[in-house]
């Protein structure tokens, strides 16, 4: 599966990174945003150097008014087939106190997390559906599966969006468009670097593009990776909660104090 113009969120480091750098060849055109100026510039320059075209926007993906112009100028100018809605606020800074989540940084998970997706995929769904064409991936989390007692918030948004997926890919597949949920587990970046504690499983960022990627282009309508954990993600779901709540009991896992 071929796209001619790929628009990915969270493009200057982390998953959002590798996957425009896999993207990158002679034909494509790139839109990258992210938060981080001089990250994104270089990933941009390293896809140039692969061959692609690529246009950069540094932006904060919760400002609805600037990205949602941006993505419509990026449209008029070609068409977007694929967009991956990859931008979020994870790592150290969703960690909580016993107490749980503060104001700001609650406000600043729901601003990212799940109206930075909105923002990413409303200026284009109406052109997919017109067009008959389009393919959506929106970044969740196997924290979607169950609260992590560690970060209530991130998990409910992470939640949100992968119901938000489901929602719309129900609605749109009529019309030829197609969504993809991606739930990773723990993958070795820059932002889960700063949680504390293990992180089983993990997996290379490299792995990680590979099997989006590979999902992407198979039309995968929900990609979780690694299988184990992903397998007892949804076991968790399929158990009385009072099980569950006894083995995160037993867990203890890192918090802030």
């Amino acid at each position: 599966m071929a796209f001619k113009h790929v628009l990915i969120t969270g493009a200057s480091s982390g998953i959002g990174a590798a996957l425009a750098q896999r993207f990158a060849r002679a034909g494509t055109r790139l839109s990258l945003t992210g938060r981080n100026p001089t990250r994104l510039q270089q990933i941009s320059d390293l896809c140039r150097k692969a061959g692609a075209e690529t246009d950069c926007h540094a932006a904060d993906i919760a400002d609805s008014d600037s990205i949602g112009r941006w993505i419509r100028d990026c449209d008029a100018f070609l068409p977007v087939d694929l967009v991956i809605a990859n931008a979020g606020i994870g790592g150290s800074a969703v960690i909580v106190p016993p107490t749980g989540e503060e104001a700001g940084i609650a406000h600043e998970i729901i601003a990212t997390n799940i109206l930075g997706v909105a923002n990413t995929v409303i200026p284009l769904l109406p052109r997919f559906v017109e067009r008959g064409a389009g393919h959506v991936v929106i970044m969740s989390s196997m924290a979607a599966y169950f609260g992590l007692p560690q970060s209530p918030l991130y998990s409910a948004s992470k939640a949100a969006v992968r119901v938000y997926g489901q929602a719309l890919r129900r609605l749109v597949a009529p019309r030829g468009v197609c969504v993809t949920i991606v739930c990773p587990g723990f993958v070795e970046t820059p932002m889960s670097a700063s949680i504390p504690g293990t992180r089983p499983m993990l997996w290379s960022v490299d792995r990680a593009a590979e099997r989006i990627l590979r999902g992407i282009q198979r039309g995968e309508r929900e990609i979780s990776f690694p299988f184990a954990f992903a397998a007892a993600a949804r076991l968790a779901n399929m158990v009385p909660a009072g099980l569950v709540d006894y083995l995160f009991a037993r867990i203890r896992p890192a918090s802030k104090e």
